[in-house]
């Protein structure tokens, strides 16, 4: 396991496949950051706790950042890679556009639960910075609102 920069993993990440050819199936890009779960909202009642790793996954050209309830209710943050906006001049490096939120839990039985849910709203990105960095996603659904935040630090831990 390398060290790694947040900025740098979420770069890497979010880079288009342009050599990949047109969309098919293609393999995600996996980056699994270590760090703290500040908040986790879901469906607008916050959660007791969530677990200190976030999972930022690029699939053709849907981009998601998935954050995990204390519980192990999953909520997945997504959108298309292609419309993030540059916001320097507010010291964000960039907002990604979410048009999806997908929410995973396990029924009493052991089933896995997938519910997706249209959403508008945006992930944030740190511009590269020593120190912290933090990830900030929040989103509007029929189900209500489902907020993320995540920190991490310079240098913590990055998975492939």
């Amino acid at each position: 396991m390398l060290a790694r920069s947040l900025a740098p993993a979420l770069v890497l990440a979010l880079t288009p496949l342009v050599l990949a050819g047109p969309a098919r199936a293609q393999s995600p890009n996996r980056v699994v950051l270590d760090g703290t779960c500040e908040r986790l909202v879901l469906g607008g009642r916050e959660t007791a706790g969530c677990r200190n790793e976030l999972v930022n996954t690029v699939q053709g050209r849907r981009t998601s950042f998935d954050f995990t309830a204390g519980d192990g209710t999953g909520v997945s943050f997504s959108g298309t890679g292609a419309p993030q906006e540059k916001q320097e001049e507010f010291g964000v490096d960039a907002l990604q556009p979410v048009s999806v939120v997908v929410l995973a839990s396990r029924s009493p039985s052991g089933d896995v639960l997938r519910e997706t849910l249209v959403a508008v709203g945006s992930c944030r990105f740190p511009a590269a910075a020593p120190g912290t960095s933090t990830v900030a996603c929040a989103a509007d659904t029929q189900r209500g609102r489902f907020e993320a935040t995540f920190t991490s630090r310079t240098g913590a831990g990055v998975k492939p």
